[in-house]
Formats: structure tokens, C-alpha cells, sequence
């Protein structure tokens, strides 16, 4: 088995932590941190310091794009995988720009993002 990658959730659907999460535990990864809105996954980065960040774009009070800015200020190795329903191709070249690692379209391939997580993770 690979090693547990301790994930932080950020996204404002509740529903879609919660489906993300049973993935991600279902394959021996911790989730140490939920954030509904950007503001909270800038603080839950801080507080637990995940080895990745899934990281919704629409989120209330500071969107993803400027959570993703903030958290790589504070910490410019941060390992970020964008999520979104928004599948724009500017959107994902912006945050792949900005330094988010890599981008899974919503709703959420579970073989997509164990994939995904584990490269980004370099597991």
C-alpha cells in the first residue's frame, strides 16, 4: 500500500467533503482538516499543514483562486489540486500558473483523485 497522504478538504458543499473524504479514508488517507470557504483553508492550511490541499474555486467570503495565492504565499511548497464545476480552460491554465499542482473537473472521478493524489503527493 502507499503511505497515508493527510489531505485538507476545502470546499462549500458539505455533501462533496463528505463524498471526497469516504474516498480518500476508504484508501487509507487521512483528512486532517475541513474549510468551507477560503478564508478557513487558509487558516486549516496553517493549523494542520496537509501534504495536499484539495481546493474547491467557488467558495463564499474568498474564493479558491485567492485561497490558492494565499496558502502558496505562506508556504510555497503547498501541494494544491484544484477542484471545480467550472472547467474553463483559462481557469485551470490560471491556477496551474499560480502554482496549484494539478485540476479534477467536478463531479469527482474517485480513480481520477486517488491518481492524481498520489502524484501530486509522490507517493
Amino acid at each position: 500500500m502507499t503511505r497515508k497522504i493527510r489531505v485538507l478538504l476545502c470546499d462549500d458543499s458539505r455533501a462533496m467533503r463528505t463524498m471526497t473524504a469516504s474516498i480518500l479514508e476508504e484508501h487509507g488517507h487521512e483528512v486532517v482538516g475541513e474549510a468551507d470557504t477560503g478564508l478557513a483553508a487558509i487558516q486549516q492550511y496553517k493549523a494542520t499543514r496537509p501534504d495536499v490541499v484539495l481546493l474547491d474555486l467557488v467558495m463564499p467570503k474568498m474564493d479558491g483562486k485567492a485561497a490558492l495565492r494565499e496558502i502558496l504565499d505562506f508556504d510555497p511548497a503547498a501541494r494544491i489540486i484544484v477542484l471545480s464545476s467550472l472547467g474553463a480552460q483559462s481557469d485551470i491554465e490560471r491556477c496551474l500558473k499560480a502554482g496549484a499542482r494539478s485540476y479534477l473537473q467536478k463531479p469527482i472521478d474517485p480513480e481520477a483523485l486517488l491518481r492524481v493524489l498520489g502524484e501530486v503527493a509522490g507517493t
